[in-house]
């Protein structure tokens, strides 16, 4: 049995019942940033939370909303990770 710990998501993002988070995904080559599909919690007939990936209109507006900020904020790690590598060549060099 191996001993791994979850990965957590960098980032999330929710507005009502609809949701996304931003995963990161280091590489040899650096990091990259995906999101998930954007989400709609509700509850079934049984009491229990579900997601879906069906949308309202509305939701879809919501959405939208929300894929615009992990858009912003996949920039900024971004560019957070690039000064962080030159700084690290700086240091080396």
């Amino acid at each position: 049995m191996t001993n791994t710990t979850p990965k957590n998501p960098v980032a999330k993002f929710q507005d009502g019942k609809v949701q996304l988070a931003i995963w990161k995904n280091p590489s040899e080559q650096g990091s990259f940033y995906s999101i998930s599909a954007p989400t709609r919690s509700y509850q079934d007939e049984a009491g229990n939370y579900r997601d879906t990936t069906s949308l309202s209109g509305t939701q879809l507006l919501q959405a939208q909303r929300l894929l615009g900020l992990a858009y912003d904020r996949i920039r900024d790690l971004q560019d957070a990770d690039y000064a962080a590598r030159l700084a690290a060549a700086n240091e080396a060099s």
